[in-house]
């Protein structure tokens, strides 16, 4: 089976890693990314359909010209189509779409050629897009609308594959006509209108940051933007600011990931490494293991849960966390390493993220306890090198987003050398290391180089008291704060009816929406060196004991925060002020209506994540009898208008969480010159 190119160089051990998967998966699908984990990934709330009916099927949404009925998708209707089956377009079309969307909280489901929305129950938020092998002009695909911040839980969008027939038949012909070219294309555009229907728009698609490739690599340019030669010959992916506005909208996969460079203290050899670990899941499954040239060790192997333990007041389930299963490595401090044996002062590496972590907008974080080194019968080494459990970064309610490195065992420990940078997209976990010059790579899950957003300013020396479960002790270090620095994407859209040929755009974005990315950025790269001072260690070089410092290099990366800005819009009032509460933290803040109409919560000061309930009241003098509101960034569940002159009061739920909403169509009489209150309370989306 072949893999799809991407433009990008991979680095080789990248390359191995990804094509190994591919190799493992069979001829059905091969997306490559390590983040598709079986049942693990059925937990994922978002679903994106691939839809390919084997009939016309009129009961598609008619949203636009040509949607409906979704046609018939065949190999054989399509013009000068690829030899093959239907079947293996189907597959490989998944691929490319499956590998888009590979790092998001959003499962990629298996081809179907049933209307999703004919399940008997169907997903609560579902996205499908429609793929028949008609042509519609030079237009590849539509969806139902740009879904800012991904309010709507049930959207559409249609593909016409037979476009690629009439408008890059060029590109696909002769020994260019393979399914994995016209995969690259109609796959491609599938991503595409999904992106839209998760709240991505054309004009985004096309900003670039520094240390970016071009945009015809990228997914969500408009089609006028990607000409054909770049949409059959590769893989295409989201740009930094998709990646960030995508994984606000609907997630992460990844919560927190991490790498350690360990030492053997030890003079005799370790043929396992052996962690305990807690999680508050029922289950722990590693996934995205690092099983570079460093690591002696393939996929660790989960033993529990083993009865249960309290760590700061709340109980967890208890796990052994195995690293035994022997591969070929080469250790960086010494020649001649054998397969799984690690010899006494040997340096190695391992790494790992647990699935359990990533589901949805919480985290079920794991705690590490202990580490112990052991011989191939089982029996624990006297000496062990020493590893930091660490927290998932929390956004607290003065805005500062914090991280802490805890200590549980009975030594006193220093973190030095400690380095923290915020991300645009998460890095691989090949990447969490020191390449051979002693530098610190960034790329990503498909070995493309990136460039930070930029490097934290932290203490580069901090001290952990020797600590226990019970009383462990903290490092705390503050990576950002929301309202002083703000998110890395924050764009507030400006609609243009006209795309980059000045044909009339097709998805246009929401005039005035507010687009960011998690805070303080899509992840969080930190990366220090712990230090057990006058440790007792095994010199391979001078054949004894001795004591000095005992380092373990650790490499942890953790998802930012979801954070939804909560904004608005008022008009026809006089003299407003708006009071925006989030009813979890109980905290509030006031504004002043600028002339404009426009507030914005965030900035004002108020923190709202995914999930919080957010109340919005806004109190002035009507200037008109039928004043207008709008917001963002919530799913209302009610509006409560209110006129403080009569004192009569009205209710009502609007359709959608982006309504224009008007009291006096709802029945609220009210005249110029009275004085109106609006109460709006939802859940941040």
């Amino acid at each position: 089976m072949s893999t799809f190119p991407t433009k990008h160089k991979l680095p080789l051990q990248t390359a191995l890693a990804l094509a190994g998967l591919i190799a493992a998966a069979g001829a059905q699908a091969a997306p490559t990314c390590y983040h598709n984990y079986g049942s693990i990934d059925s937990n994922k709330p978002n679903k994106l359909f691939l839809y390919f009916p084997t009939t016309d099927d009129p009961t598609f949404p008619n949203y636009a010209t040509a949607t409906s009925p979704a046609k018939t998708f065949d190999i054989a209707l399509i013009p000068g189509g690829p030899a093959g089956t239907t079947g293996q377009l189907r597959n490989r079309i998944y691929d490319v779409v499956a590998t888009a969307y590979c790092e998001f909280n959003v499962q990629v489901l298996p081809p179907t050629t049933t209307n999703p929305d004919s399940m008997v129950s169907p997903p609560a938020r579902r996205n499908m897009v429609a793929i028949g092998s008609d042509s519609q002009g030079g237009l590849f695909g539509q969806a139902e609308a740009v879904d800012n911040g991904d309010s709507d839980l049930i959207d559409h969008a249609r593909v016409w594959a037979g476009s690629y027939a009439s408008t890059c038949s060029g590109n696909l012909s002769g020994a260019n006509n393979t399914i994995d070219r016209w995969a690259y294309g109609i796959g491609g555009t599938a991503a595409h209108e999904a992106g839209h229907n998760y709240g991505l728009s054309h004009g985004n698609g096309i900003l670039l940051n520094p240390g970016e490739d071009a945009i015809t690599n990228h997914i969500m340019p408009a089609g006028s933007n990607i000409p054909c030669t770049d949409r059959v010959s590769h893989l295409r992916h989201f740009s930094d600011t998709d990646f960030g506005i995508l994984a606000n909208n609907v997630g992460l996969t990844l919560q927190s990931l991490v790498n350690w460079d360990f030492v053997n203290p030890n003079a005799g050899s370790a043929t396992q490494l052996r962690m305990d670990v807690l999680s508050l899941s029922n289950t722990l499954t590693p996934v995205s293991v690092y099983q570079g040239t460093r690591s002696p060790w393939g996929v660790p192997v989960v033993s529990g849960p083993l009865g249960t333990q309290t760590f700061k007041g709340t109980v967890y389930k208890r796990f052994r966390v195995t690293w035994n299963v022997s591969k070929n490595w080469a250790s960086p401090n010494m020649p001649g390493s054998t397969a799984g044996v690690v010899r006494g002062g040997e340096q190695f590496h391992i790494g790992t993220h647990f699935a359990e972590e990533n589901l949805d907008t919480t985290s079920t974080h794991v705690i590490i306890t202990d580490i112990n080194l052991l011989t191939s019968n089982g029996t624990a080494l006297a000496l062990s090198p020493r590893v930091p459990t660490f927290s998932r970064g929390t956004l607290d309610p003065s805005g500062n987003f914090n991280f802490q490195f805890v200590n549980v065992a009975a030594a006193n420990l220093v973190l030095k050398n400690i380095q923290a940078f915020v991300l645009p997209r998460p890095l691989h976990i090949d990447a969490m290391m020191l390449d051979d010059k002693g530098q610190q790579p960034f790329f990503d899950v498909a070995g493309e180089s990136f460039t930070p957003w930029r490097q934290v300013r932290v203490p580069t020396v901090s001290e952990l008291p020797a600590g226990s479960p019970d009383k462990p002790s903290e490092v705390n270090l503050t990576l950002g704060n929301l309202q002083k620095e703000g998110h890395n994407v924050r764009i507030k859209t400006r609609s243009t009816p006209r795309d980059a040929l000045n044909t009339s755009e097709v998805n246009p974005d929401i005039n005035g929406a507010l687009l960011t990315d998690p805070f303080p950025g899509a992840s969080v790269y930190i990366s220090a060196d712990l230090v057990e001072p006058g440790a007792t260690q095994w010199d391979p070089e001078l054949k004894q004991y001795v004591s000095r410092d005992l380092t373990t290099k650790v490499f942890v990366q953790i998802a930012g925060q979801r954070v939804k800005p909560v904004d608005g819009a008022m008009a026809g009032v006089l003299r407003a002020k708006v009071v925006c509460t989030n009813l979890n933290t109980r905290k509030s803040v006031t504004i002043t209506l600028p002339e404009n109409g426009q507030f914005d919560c965030e900035s004002a000061g108020l923190i709202s994540l995914h999930g919080d309930r957010v109340q919005v009241t806004q109190t002035g003098v009507a200037a008109v009898d039928s004043p207008l509101t709008q917001l963002g960034g919530l799913d209302i569940g009610k509006v409560t208008c209110t006129n403080l002159s009569t004192r009569q009061s009205i209710s009502f739920t609007p359709k959608a969480g982006t309504d224009i909403l008007d009291c006096s169509k709802n029945g609220l009489a009210l005249k110029t010159d009275q004085t109106v209150q609006l109460s709006h309370v939802g859940t941040v989306r």
